[in-house]
């Protein structure tokens, strides 16, 4: 998917059936990075609301930072979103 815009990704479903729409992750990722700071921690809390649901992916997601191929993400969110503990 090629995005024209990417500030927006504009979905309207009138269905009473199950849609499935795909959207790789480059492309979610320049729609996150255009959102104003308010927005991208909206997402963030519906992705904490969702995840409440399967909890035990929290722990897969964990494993899955520690391995060495992820730890540029998961330095990236560790010195960003916890910079106190790391500079500790």
């Amino acid at each position: 998917m090629k995005m024209t815009n990417p500030q927006k990704i504009t979905v309207n479903i009138s269905s009473r059936f199950p849609l499935f729409i795909d959207a790789d992750a480059s492309s979610f990722g320049e729609v996150f990075a255009c959102m104003s700071d308010e927005e991208q921690v909206y997402v963030f809390r519906a992705m904490v609301e969702a995840m409440k649901a399967h909890p035990t992916q929290w722990d897969h997601i964990s494993i899955a930072l520690e391995k060495p191929e992820n730890s540029d993400v998961r330095d990236v969110f560790r010195n960003v979103l916890f910079p106190n503990e790391v500079a500790s």
